[in-house]
């Protein structure tokens, strides 16, 4: 990708970090603030799998940016700040804790490899819940609640604790509820969804990343 000087009327800093899809800049203008530009980059298997699609950034980011628009909305934070760019919005500047979470509705997918003799389609009320420790090399290891914990997890200056923990657990819920009954208006139904924390400067817990139809 070339170099990139100016995003939605934005000029750009540093590149802070680039991933699989995604690069995060600097913003000079804006201390504590940071820009997550989408790449037209597919990824599948942790990485191994991937080739560019053009188009690919607009659609990962506009439906993340209506997401987190809603999310605000009803009072969940979040690190989304605005959409400055079909392919690009404004963010706080957080620091990542290393899970993912993942709630689940329905049974499907990879949770029928890991507990065969479940029935495909198996509802779960109150939705399922699993974490994920984020490490690619090898392919996101499932953790309890008290590996988690017992991390210890030193992030943005906050210590991730039981109540950290318990936090990230009921607002993985509410917002797989919030997107549950968003889809229904739609006449779809949500059946998992991924998201990720950070903690922003103020030490806050927050919802962060991108929440797309990878997610």
């Amino acid at each position: 990708m070339a170099t990139v000087k100016e995003v939605g009327g934005y000029k750009v800093g540093n590149l802070i970090i680039e991933g699989k899809t995604k690069q995060v800049y600097d913003v000079p203008s804006m201390p504590g603030h940071c820009i997550l530009l989408s790449k037209d980059r597919i990824t599948a298997g942790d990485g191994v799998k991937a080739h560019n699609l053009t188009g690919k950034s607009v659609i990962s980011n506009q439906p993340t940016c209506k997401v987190f628009d809603i999310l605000k909305s009803v009072g969940i934070k979040t690190a989304f700040v605005k959409q400055i760019a079909p392919n690009a919005f404004l963010s706080k500047k957080c620091e990542m804790i290393p899970i993912e979470w993942v709630t689940r509705r329905l049974a499907t997918g990879s949770f029928l490899k890991r507990h065969p003799g479940v029935k495909e389609g198996y509802r779960f009320n109150p939705p399922k819940q699993e974490t994920f420790f984020k490490d690619d090399a090898n392919h996101d290891p499932q953790w309890s609640r008290e590996q988690i914990i017992s991390a210890e997890f030193k992030v943005n200056g906050t210590l991730i604790g039981s109540r950290e923990a318990e936090l990230m657990s009921k607002m993985s819920v509410l917002v797989f509820e919030v997107l549950e009954k968003v889809w229904q208006t739609r006449n779809c139904a949500l059946i998992d969804l991924k998201i990720e924390f950070r903690v922003d400067g103020d030490g806050e817990l927050v919802v962060a990343d991108v929440i797309d139809s990878n997610s």
